[in-house]
């Protein structure tokens, strides 16, 4: 046929014969013939070889997560002519095959003649082992409204199962508690707290400045002016995920409004005020815009339409939309960051709009449906937006804030920490984090225990279970089973969002519970990951991941990606957690070269640290309205502790975790502490003999780019005469190989190895 046809219609022809099938149910893989039936070769690419790749390779989605519709192109080439069609692949979720061993005891307190929902999911362990969080079919349905106190029960079963399901309901007058937990310090902010000296975290701030310096601000305001119908004023379009084609776009621009703001916090320079000015000034041009539009609902503002917003609310899957309450979370959170940092009342204005759009567009909608949405797979990713709606609330006061908050109530990872149960495993990390973030935050606004209690417990289940050395969590973004960290070191773990989402809820609790073990994991997490995960060259770049199978390398990612939005906020958040107080001490924390001026409480100290680190810090003081000055005695201290005052040494008492030292301060007094850093082996919790080497609050990664796991004759009682340190440097040297570990800090794009096996 090829003698009388030409290349053209050879092409044409075998697109019409090509038939691959019912392409609506797809669970198996399915063949992509390279041939046509006349001859023309086709070649197939897949949008997303997740689920399906060219060859025809197919991988269904876990049970749960939801079915894929994926579109795979195919090139039909034949002499000159080229044409492509597009197939569209639905992949169908995997069958529920679970094996359950044990429901964990449902037990539900409620009030009476007070309607209220039965939890969506329950906890259950398989027989495997494995710990997860299951939804539930109640019979009868959900809702439930009982009027007469005492004991009821509930019956289920485990959706897409045959196990059974029974809740405890205990029916009583009242169950409306607000406990009397007070928050016991307050952090000295951060415009207080200026970074001092030569340090590392000094020099990742300087960098990230230097960035943000060279931001165009009307880029970053280039697809809300678009959106809105606004002169983009010949601005370049944003790149990445926040690109014209991407349904995420609007996320950095809140990032970036953030930083801003904790950037000027931090630095005090003018131009920075200026820039956030700017965009807030603009942004409620576009807000009055939408306005202006009868075609958009009031106070509404994104970088697109409500479209995304209208898919949802009829449960349409990722990919064709793509979280919209998240990006509209990071819009939110900058505008209340240019607020309450940086002091600008018109952001808050346009917030306050903002919030009522959310109340007016939820508020309406059924419960179900909003369990339904918040369950769905990245769609229903909705950040923190239970944090800025009642960070908001407690500006505004308006009741409707508050309750838009607990609209975002998520029962998968609320209802398992209310039972007590780490049923994290194969949770998307970053997506639930924040969450727990927004539910102390309810709790802050409302003092309802019950959100204090769900977000302690997440804390332990996390920090006790799933991290790192280095602090950070999650494997390819997600939470694996406790104690499970040595069998998953790999390229894909410990997303910098996830550490930085950490932080923030570590902060809280601390305030609240005066713990230093709240202190010690944020000083592990802020000086091992947070701050290995800017770039060196001032990109603005940040980790995604942060590799920790031997031989990993740093990726920074420059493409407006989630990690690459907080990495602009990142390092302009060192001073927020090194000083603490209350009405008779100031508490030291962090051991970071900083200057603390507050005028107004009688505070003005400076610590400094040396830039080599050997557990020696010195506090200088000009004004300290305290009776006490307490610092924290960190986690890797070995031995005594050395405490001086004006030269003389003095007896170092213990408090609660605390050296504390008290006496009526005068005027250019000063302090000086020697703590006690050791090298040691931290090991993995599953893998006895796979271990990181430390010293003092660093983890140091071994610098080679070999691929197999160095076996090292290390032990904890003689690691010491192994090692010797290079002079002048925080690094050192295993001397048996002359293997150089650094901490990971320092580090840009070599190569190296965060664990070694120990023999």
């Amino acid at each position: 046929m090829s003698n009388t046809l030409s290349a053209l219609e050879i092409v044409q022809k075998d697109i019409e014969a090509l038939h691959l099938g019912n392409l609506k149910t797809v669970e198996f893989d399915i063949t992509l013939p390279t041939e046509g039936k006349n001859g023309s070769q086709i070649t197939w690419v897949s949008k997303d070889d997740r689920w399906i790749d060219g060859s025809g390779k197919v991988h269904q989605p876990e049970y749960g997560k939801g079915d894929r519709v994926v579109p795979v192109t195919a090139t039909f080439s034949f002499g000159g002519a080229s044409l492509q069609k597009v197939f569209e692949v639905k992949i169908l979720e995997e069958k529920n095959r679970i094996q359950v061993e044990k429901i964990f005891p449902i037990y539900i307190r409620q009030e009476v003649n007070k309607e209220f929902h039965l939890p969506s999911v329950v906890s259950i362990q398989t027989v495997s082992g494995d710990v997860l969080a299951h939804s539930v079919t109640w019979r009868g349905g959900d809702k439930r409204n009982y009027a007469d106190i005492g004991e009821q029960s509930a019956l289920g079963i485990l959706t897409d199962t045959i196990y059974e399901v029974e809740a405890v309901i205990l029916i009583e007058k009242s169950t409306h508690q607000t406990g009397d937990r007070k928050q016991q310090l307050n952090a000295v902010p951060t415009k207080k707290v200026q970074l001092a000296g030569t340090s590392l975290p000094k020099t990742a701030q300087d960098r990230r400045l230097e960035f943000l310096l060279t931001v165009d601000d009307d880029q970053m305001l280039y697809n809300f002016r678009k959106a809105a119908g606004l002169d983009t004023l010949n601005a370049p379009a944003m790149i990445g995920w926040d690109s014209e084609d991407s349904l995420l776009k609007g996320h950095t621009t809140g990032h970036y409004l953030s930083a801003l703001a904790l950037c000027y916090a931090s630095t005090g320079i003018v131009q920075i005020y200026t820039k956030l000015n700017y965009m807030i000034e603009e942004l409620n041009k576009v807000q009055l815009a939408f306005e202006a539009d009868d075609r958009y609902h009031y106070g509404f503002i994104s970088a697109y339409s409500e479209e995304q917003f209208d898919l949802l609310e009829v449960y349409t899957r990722y990919p064709e939309i793509w979280a919209p309450y998240y990006t509209l979370h990071k819009i939110l959170a900058g505008l209340l960051d240019g607020y309450n940092i940086a002091g600008i009342g018109l952001a808050l204005t346009i917030a306050d709009k903002l919030g009522d759009w959310i109340y007016n567009r939820l508020s309406v909608l059924p419960h179900d449906q909003l369990k339904k949405m918040w369950s769905m797979y990245i769609a229903g990713e909705f950040g923190g937006i239970n944090e800025s709606m009642a960070e908001l609330f407690t500006y505004t006061h308006k009741e409707q804030h508050i309750l838009a908050a607990k609209l975002f109530d998520n029962d998968r990872l609320f209802f398992p920490m209310t039972q007590q149960v780490d049923a994290l495993g194969a949770m998307h990390a970053n997506q639930h984090i924040p969450q727990i973030v927004g539910a102390f935050k309810i709790f802050e606004a409302t003092s309802e225990d019950k959100y204090y209690e769900i977000s302690r417990f997440f804390w332990e289940s996390v920090v006790n279970a799933h991290i790192y050395s280095i602090g950070g969590t999650g494997e390819g973004e997600m939470f694996k089973q406790p104690y499970k960290i040595g069998v998953h070191l790999t390229e894909h773990t410990a997303e910098t969002c996830a550490s930085y989402n950490m932080l923030k809820l570590t902060k809280q609790l601390y305030m609240y519970e005066k713990d230093v073990k709240y202190m010690d994991y944020y000083e592990r997490t802020m000086l091992n990951h947070i701050l290995s995960s800017t770039d060196h060259e001032c990109l603005g770049a940040s980790t995604y991941f942060m590799p920790t199978l031997p031989g990993g390398q740093k990726g920074f990612d420059v493409e407006n990606s989630c990690c690459h939005g907080t990495g602009l906020e990142n390092h302009f958040k060192y001073a927020e957690a090194i000083f603490f107080e209350d009405a008779d001490s100031l508490y030291v924390n962090l051991f970071v070269s900083a200057a603390l001026e507050d005028a107004e409480k009688g505070l003005k100290v400076v610590q400094s640290v040396p830039e080599v680190f050997t557990g020696e810090l010195e506090l200088n003081i000009e004004t300290l309205a305290r009776t006490s000055l307490k610092i924290r005695k960190p986690y890797w201290h070995q031995g005594k502790v050395l405490a001086y005052v004006n030269g003389t040494e003095v007896q170092a008492v213990e408090e609660s975790g605390y050296i504390v030292l008290s006496r009526n301060w005068s005027k250019g007094e000063k302090v000086s502490i020697k703590f006690n850093p050791e090298l040691r082996l931290e090991y993995t919790p599953d893998q006895a003999d796979l271990a990181s080497v430390a010293f003092g609050p660093y983890i140091l990664a071994a610098v080679s780019p070999q691929k197999e796991y160095y076996e090292l004759p290390v032990h904890e009682g003689d690691i010491a005469k192994q090692f010797e340190r290079v002079a002048h440097s925080n690094r050192f040297i295993f001397k048996d190989q002359k293997l150089e570990f650094a901490p990971l800090a320092e580090l840009n794009h070599e190569h190296y190895h965060l664990y070694i096996k120990t023999i």
